[in-house]
């Protein structure tokens, strides 16, 4: 293919004797192609990313994407400029040591605290809006640390938050996060967090935008319907699909996760023999608990109006899909809020009320495992 100097396709051509292999989210049409390609770059809404790209001396972010052969360590996909004979061996980030200097721009530039004496390398990049940079430990597993907007914490600790409900409720599909210092505005210590990656050589990631991408939705649609349909089709059991969304749908409820969009929800492939293995785990729950919402707002929040963006818009709904309302055991669900005393110390006084919110949510929930249709309820 031909890529210009501002990392835009011009002129392609299909290996034939290998289809199966294009990206899925690009074989419907040009234009599908196009747009899969564009969004291995990283968002130009990343915060911090006009900056970095300054002081790399990018023009765009489509322009870093080729200097950095459009590599991932979500999949298997890269370009192989032509006449320098690289292969996948000699690039791909999943072996090979790497440095996320695009990540460290954003990411307020200062290194991690507590880890950077265990790290071999500094760190790499990623979808997404919020400052993130990939790592690799000591042992050469690679992790991805998250910081937060804003001055709060609060997205971290949202991660801690949702993984030890996932603990307590003994589910294994989800991204497990930590928490880890790091240097913010100011020069001062905050907190972040970290996950290791769940791909690999053998275990790549293919988004429900991507996937929802390959068929025809009609206007004003659901997703949800759409992108089961496309599940199955690759081979994923029904009993499989149902079982993962109905645990995700209720436990984002309970978290009031707005932010489980159809790229926050994926499935995972061999990208070898193309199997595809199931749902990847949960990942991206900091959009959650309130964390926009200032603190005198909080008395004000009517929990059955919130809006999300998901299959559908309004938050409540969403438990209109469930099959299995008993996918999540409620008796499990109480959560400690001590964990909240992480953020800034002036955000304290939000933990009573979070606390609230989160218990009328339980009350809600446990209502609907009761056979109640709370949605219906509403006017």
């Amino acid at each position: 293919m031909e890529i210009s100097d501002d990392g835009m396709l011009g002129n392609y051509r299909k290996n034939l004797a290998a289809l199966e292999h294009f990206p899925i989210g690009g074989q419907m049409n040009d234009m599908k192609f196009h747009e899969w390609w564009r969004d291995r770059a990283i968002p130009k809404t990343r915060n911090g990313a006009k900056s970095a790209l300054q002081r790399l001396g990018y023009e765009s972010t489509n322009s870093a994407l080729v200097d950095n052969l459009a590599l991932s360590l979500s999949d298997c996909y890269w370009i192989q400029p032509r006449g320098e004979g690289l292969t996948w061996a000699d690039v791909n980030l999943f072996a090979n040591d790497f440095v996320d200097t695009f990540g460290e721009l954003t990411i307020n530039k200062d290194q991690v605290i507590d880890l950077r004496n265990k790290t071999k390398f500094n760190c790499a990049a990623s979808q997404g809006e919020l400052q993130k940079k990939w790592c690799i430990d000591a042992s050469g597993k690679r992790y991805m640390i998250k910081g937060n907007y804003g001055e709060s914490y609060q997205q971290s600790i949202n991660e801690l938050f949702a993984t030890e409900l996932h603990r307590k409720q003994g589910f294994s599909n989800y991204t497990a996060y930590q928490g880890i210092k790091i240097t913010v505005q100011g020069g001062i210590e905050g907190l972040g967090c970290l996950s290791y990656d769940f791909c690999s050589e053998d275990i790549e990631i293919i988004s429900a935008w991507e996937l929802l991408q390959s068929i025809k939705i009609r206007q004003n649609e659901s997703y949800y319907y759409p992108l089961k349909r496309v599940c199955l089709s690759l081979g994923i059991k029904e009993e499989a699909f149902d079982a993962f969304m109905d645990y995700e749908i209720m436990t984002d409820y309970l978290l009031s996760n707005t932010d489980r969009h159809m790229n926050n929800i994926s499935v995972i492939r061999n990208p070898d023999t193309l199997e595809i293995l199931g749902m990847a785990p949960i990942y991206d729950s900091g959009n959650s608990m309130f964390y926009n919402i200032p603190y005198e707002q909080l008395d004000q929040v009517h929990l059955d109006e919130i809006t999300t963006h998901s299959f559908i818009r309004k938050e409540i709904k969403l438990l209109g899909y469930v099959k299995n309302r008993r996918a999540v055991d409620i008796d499990r669900t109480e959560m400690d809020f001590s964990i909240y005393k992480k953020d800034l110390l002036e955000r304290h006084i939000r933990i009573p009320k979070l606390e609230e919110l989160y218990e009328q949510k339980r009350k809600k929930l446990k209502a609907f495992q009761n056979g109640k249709d709370i949605w219906k309820a509403l006017r």
